[in-house]
């Protein structure tokens, strides 16, 4: 019996035929429905646009404004638990100085106890990057002065430059306000008196544990970045952002206009219902968070309004707008070519992807099941022939024999992978061990104390934890050197090194060797009074157990405590807890300095 030939039918027609009424369809369908829905969808390109600009302009104003609040959060802290602190002002203008310098916006902060007494660390508002220090008390009660910073009397030579006239701040705004509300208060923002840009500051009242009124703290910021940060702005032709206070006055614009007048001695602030853009004035209808729809004549804008909540009850408001010209024309241009070339792929697609799918595409399927199984056997296993067409059985067929001799190569491969890769392993555990450990302590050296202070420091943000580092330092250790010996000398560093991992936690904390005879100890989510608990115990092991040759000593620590929504650098950390070491050292040694 014969085998029936199978009929042939022409590739041509499977081909052109289902695919260009497939094509006129789904052309005609696009076209359609692309039409109707061209406004909601041009709406919604419009408002992530306006959200993505948004949420860059919101992170900034918070980041721009967080230090004010953190600072003097810290100080009133600080101030309230240790009064004796304000006793006398010169070390504190120091640490005014070192909380100032990270941040290129800070003008002013200080501090002014109620007998008159103030100290500030204080930059120029328009021409900033060095920072000095006001104080009215140095050399004449109540005389307010300028001077250069010294790292080591904090108070330095007097800034001839600067005008010396009489200054009791318990008159001033950021003084009586901070007593009138008798609570952290934000100062009315207002005009540099002398500079063209506005500032705003925050204040609180101290009051130590009796209640009793110790003076008031304050800090001040220069807003022009702000102002600038949003000239910047890449933007839309025709689009505006402004950033204003409830009430419409103005803080920053992309327009870089006007902030304030000042007609015959009165400064006012401009407000968006007086400004001369038009567009802005009729913004200033409507302040109400969410997304509005704003004519101007004639010309449509898409208008965003979203509030800054700041900390202690500021409120801010960023206001986007963007014409609507703008992110329609790119969509109804962007529909028009979607439909041409979505046309144009439908026809290539009839004209050569129809024989894959109907006629070679059920074999390739196989081969592409086989081959793609994980399984060599797969392969071998497909049925011969697998197709009619030639090409397809001489793929199988060679793929087949692919197989086969794959199947004996990697029986053989594996093993001897397995083997080096073993070896391998071990060697770069090994090596990288060695890289990131000191040959003598066996901590972290410098290299791994940086590799895992960033992961822990990063963690430790990510989950608003607490860390603490400390830099210690052994005293006069070049005398036992000198007097025992470089090998006694590693002999105490040994012993130094044991002394500080049995008092800190394996798995939690970080114990290295710095360099020399310096180590870094760093705790996580740790209380700043446990941390002095572990120091003090790690002092009195040394004052009860000799090092070396009967000989004992002492360290000196500098303490750095990180809250759990800083953003402090690891190299920033390390800088601090260094000028605390060197604060150590200077004060007569084996000290804790915090």
């Amino acid at each position: 019996m014969s085998t029936p030939l199978m009929k042939s039918v022409p590739l041509r027609w499977l081909i052109v035929t289902p695919f260009i009424v497939l094509t006129l369809i789904s052309g005609i369908t696009l076209y359609f429905v692309s039409t109707i829905t061209i406004s909601n969808i041009a709406n919604t390109v419009g408002i992530q646009y306006i959200k993505e600009v948004e949420g860059r302009i919101y992170d900034r104003v918070q980041n721009f404004m967080e230090p004010l609040s953190n600072i003097v959060d810290t100080n009133l802290h600080a101030f309230s638990h240790r009064p004796a602190l304000l006793d006398d002002l010169t070390p504190i203008a120091g640490r005014f100085y070192e909380q100032a310098t990270p941040y290129n916006q800070m003008t002013f902060i200080s501090t002014a106890t109620v007998d008159g007494r103030y100290v500030s660390s204080a930059q120029d508002p328009i021409n900033r990057g060095k920072h000095n220090i006001a104080a009215n008390f140095v050399h004449q009660p109540l005389t307010m002065e300028g001077f250069e910073y010294d790292p080591v009397n904090f108070i330095g030579p007097k800034i001839l430059s600067d005008a010396t006239f009489s200054y009791d701040p318990r008159t001033r705004p950021f003084y009586l306000d901070a007593i009138k509300e008798n609570k952290m208060t934000w100062s009315a923002i207002h005009p540099y008196y002398g500079y063209p840009t506005l500032g705003i500051g925050l204040s609180a009242p101290i009051y130590d544990q009796k209640g009793t009124l110790l003076g008031v703290t304050a800090t001040s910021i220069a807003l022009r970045e702000l102002d600038k940060y949003l000239e910047s702005l890449e933007l839309v032709e025709g689009a505006y952002i402004f950033l204003a206070e409830e009430n419409g006055a103005l803080i920053a614009t992309s327009e870089g206009g006007e902030l304030y007048r000042t007609t015959e001695g009165l400064t006012t602030r401009v407000n968006l219902n007086s400004h001369p853009n038009k567009v802005l004035q009729l913004a200033s209808g409507q302040l109400a968070t969410g997304t509005h729809q704003l004519n101007v004549d004639g010309q449509e804008y898409l208008y965003f309004v979203r509030a800054i909540s700041l900390n202690y009850g500021k409120k801010w408001l960023i206001g986007i707008l963007i014409p609507s010209a703008y992110h329609k024309s790119i969509l109804a241009e962007y529909t028009q070519s979607t439909i041409l070339i979505t046309l144009a792929l439908f026809l290539c697609t009839g004209l050569m992807g129809s024989l894959i799918a109907w006629y070679i595409g059920k074999p390739i399927h196989r081969l592409n099941e086989a081959a793609n199984n994980k399984n060599i056997t797969s392969i071998q296993q497909l049925p011969h022939p697998l197709s009619n067409i030639r090409e397809i059985n001489s793929l199988s067929q060679g793929l087949r024999s692919m197989a086969d001799n794959l199947f004996d190569i990697m029986q053989n491969l594996e093993k001897k992978v397995a083997e080096r890769t073993s070896v391998l392993q071990g060697e770069n555990d090994s090596l990288l061990e060695n890289s990131l450990t000191d040959e003598l302590t066996q901590l972290y050296n410098r290299r791994g104390l940086k590799q895992v202070l960033e992961q822990s420091l990063g963690k430790a943000q990510q989950h608003h934890q607490k860390i603490t580092l400390v830099l210690c330092d052994i005293d006069h250790f070049k005398q036992i050197n000198d007097e025992y010996g470089h090998t006694a000398g590693d002999l105490a560093l040994t012993a130094v090194a044991a002394n500080l991992k049995n008092h800190t936690r394996l798995a939690e904390d970080i114990v290295a060797r710095y360099g020399g005879e310096e180590f870094v100890l760093v705790f996580i989510n740790t209380e700043v009074t446990q941390v002095m608990q572990r120091l003090n115990s790690i002092r009195d092991h040394f004052k009860s157990n000799p090092v070396v040759h009967h000989q004992h000593i002492t360290m000196s620590f500098g303490v750095v405590h990180a809250n759990a929504d800083s953003a402090i650098s690891a190299k920033e950390l390390i800088e601090q807890a260094d000028k605390k070491l060197y604060e150590a050292k200077n004060s007569g040694r084996d000290k804790i300095v915090v």
